[in-house]
């Protein structure tokens, strides 16, 4: 494959404290073992790494981490960098419903272009890819102009379907939201999404060949996982581990499972003595009673936040490996691809959603519905037998590991190009 030049703009770029970076500090590293040279535009607002210019990491100056007018806004201070996806507080909805398509439209944004036109006017550009959320970076695409290189706009979540932010409150914000989504997606030259259902809202509501290309594990953590140390866990039981948040955004709930949990062991004592939950991650106001309630009874132990390295490596002690996600069909998150990686069974709280399709597709564990209990409650019963860990027989998901995604990528950005050099006005 001919070696490429892409300009990837991504808000989110460590030390970002967001996992929203890590699809393309993955995709970035393997392309360019592949030989391509990738130019990473970021945001500003935690700072730079010492490695930037070494890895073509260009920042660009970002409001959001101007003292003053966070100040002004009652925002509060960032999140330190380096501790883990801290929660900001709240913005006001001076923030959330006043610009379309999102404030990074003026916080961010303008800054953002006048980087990659920089870069661009170099003329060794073969593709710019835009990678949202924020929705408003796709907007760079638009702002290029019709002399730009290819344009690759890569979908981690959908921008109108099953959206991460509330709806606008007026109808002339919704139909501006809209009208910058259309446009977005038929202009790009290739479309990419992250999940599958995502592609095809795609596909049914613009009628466009968008492709999919899913997260995966990124195998250069094993080293750093494999030196981590963990805390004290207990070796006569089974582990019944979850990392990260349990309850989040997008109506994840972690209240059916947890309850599930305390009435297997209520109607069934014995089990409490066979199995243990074993959570690493923030806890949410929501979960502190349940999880209190079960820690009491010595069938919860809870970490806190841990290094991602600690929390692989919890993973990989597991008898099973619990996935908690909502009834949003196009949810898969990343997580899931450290889960395949571990090699041990999944409990996925997933019913006819991405996480599910991937879970069945490759025969890494079961799924049930996220909001029924009983149903959970047998699942773990079974994991107490052993009998999930007995039926774990993984196939096919080498797919969702590195180098695999990269590749998938580098071929969707040559058909970027190739449509490109055929448009009216475009290079050749």
């Amino acid at each position: 494959m001919t070696a490429r030049h892409l300009v990837v703009v991504s808000y989110f770029h460590p030390p970002f404290p967001s996992p929203g970076g890590n699809r393309w500090v993955a995709m970035a590293h393997y392309l360019r073992a592949a030989g391509h040279r990738v130019t990473v535009v970021a945001s500003d607002a935690f700072g730079s790494l010492p490695d930037d210019e070494t890895s073509f990491v260009v920042r660009a100056r970002d409001l959001k981490s101007a003292r003053l007018l966070r100040l002004a806004l009652r925002r509060g201070p960032l999140p330190e960098a380096g501790q883990g996806a801290a929660v900001e507080r709240p913005p006001s909805s001076l923030l959330t419903k006043v610009l379309v398509p999102d404030t990074h439209v003026v916080s961010w944004l303008p800054a953002a272009i006048r980087v990659v036109r920089r870069l661009v006017a170099r003329g060794d550009v073969d593709c710019v890819v835009t990678t949202g959320p924020p929705e408003s970076l796709h907007l760079t695409g638009l702002a290029l102009g019709s002399r730009r290189p290819a344009w690759l706009a890569d979908f981690r979540d959908g921008w109108s379907f099953e959206p991460l932010r509330e709806p606008f409150p007026t109808a002339l914000q919704r139909r501006l939201d809209a009208a910058l989504e259309r446009r977005v997606v038929r202009r790009a030259d290739a479309l990419v999404a992250a999940t599958q259902p995502i592609a095809d809202d795609f596909r049914r509501r613009y009628g466009v060949n968008a492709v999919t290309v899913t997260n995966g594990y990124d195998p250069r953590l094993d080293a750093a996982a494999e030196k981590a140390i963990l805390p004290s866990l207990p070796e006569d039981r089974r582990l019944i581990v979850h990392t990260g948040a349990l309850s989040g955004p997008r109506g994840r709930d972690a209240r059916p499972f947890l309850e599930a949990l305390q009435r297997l062991v209520d109607d069934e004592p014995r089990v409490g003595s066979e199995i243990v939950l074993v959570q690493a991650g923030p806890t949410l106001p929501g979960d502190e009673p349940l999880l209190a309630a079960l820690g009491q009874r010595g069938l919860a132990l809870t970490l806190g936040v841990v290094p991602r390295p600690s929390a692989i490596a919890l993973q990989r002690r597991a008898a099973v490996l619990v996935l908690l996600t909502s009834g949003e069909v196009s949810q898969s998150t990343g997580k899931l691809y450290e889960y395949l990686a571990a090699g041990r069974p999944i409990l996925a709280l997933a019913a006819q959603n991405e996480a599910a399709r991937i879970v069945s597709q490759t025969n890494t564990g079961v799924s049930v519905p996220p909001d029924d209990v009983g149903a959970i409650a047998a699942a773990l019963r079974s994991a107490a037998a052993g009998e999930l860990e007995l039926s774990y027989a993984p196939r096919g998901a080498e797919r969702y590991t590195y180098p695999a995604p990269a590749e998938a990528m580098a071929n969707v950005v040559e058909s970027a190009i190739s449509h490109r050099s055929t448009a009216p006005g475009g290079r050749r």
